[in-house]
């Protein structure tokens, strides 16, 4: 079977035209469930690292006005990056074809606001306690979903490295 050129030259025309096209246009299903539990993962971490760790041990409350306000204000920087994180996640969960993150997604739009406008008072300066109480219940109501869902959520610890003594004791033993 021969083809004309001028007929080669179009299916070559087209296959690079379509090439083109698909890498212009992102496929929004490529690793949504990872990317997205990446950026809620972010998000959480901002908020229980330096805004619900620091709440519970009363840094926002306890010593003088000026040793509170280191505190609040990392907090509510965290928060307005958290809210970055969960506005990222949100957009993934709603492009997403998966079910799961279709569940997931109708949680996400009252916890980015929350995280926004939690996280400006706290960058300003204001300190609520109820704020950072209905932020603790909302990431619950989220983690409730999930887990509803099939996905539960599940707080893994870091392992530990070891120190520069203890390297060096394994170091001497091999």
């Amino acid at each position: 079977m021969t083809v004309s050129k001028p007929k080669s030259l179009v299916l070559c025309g087209a296959f690079v035209a379509a090439m083109v096209a698909s890498m212009a246009s992102p496929s929004f299903a490529f690793l949504d469930k990872t990317r997205f539990v990446a950026h809620l993962g972010v998000a959480y971490f901002c908020f229980h690292h330096w805004v619900l760790k620091p709440f519970q041990a009363g840094a926002f409350t306890t010593g003088s006005p000026q040793s509170r306000i280191i505190p609040i204000a990392k907090g509510g920087a965290a928060l307005l990056f958290a809210y970055h994180e969960v506005k990222v996640a949100d957009k993934i969960a709603k492009n997403s074809n998966s079910p799961l993150l279709q569940k997931l997604d109708g949680g996400l739009t009252a916890l980015e606001t929350q995280f926004s406008t939690i996280g400006a008072k706290l960058k300003g300066g204001h300190f609520d306690p109820a704020d950072i109480t209905s932020l603790s219940a909302a990431t619950g109501a989220e983690q409730a979903v999930a887990t509803g869902a099939g996905s539960p959520i599940k707080d893994v610890s870091v392992p530990s490295l070891p120190s520069n003594d203890q390297a060096a004791a394994a170091a001497a033993n091999n």
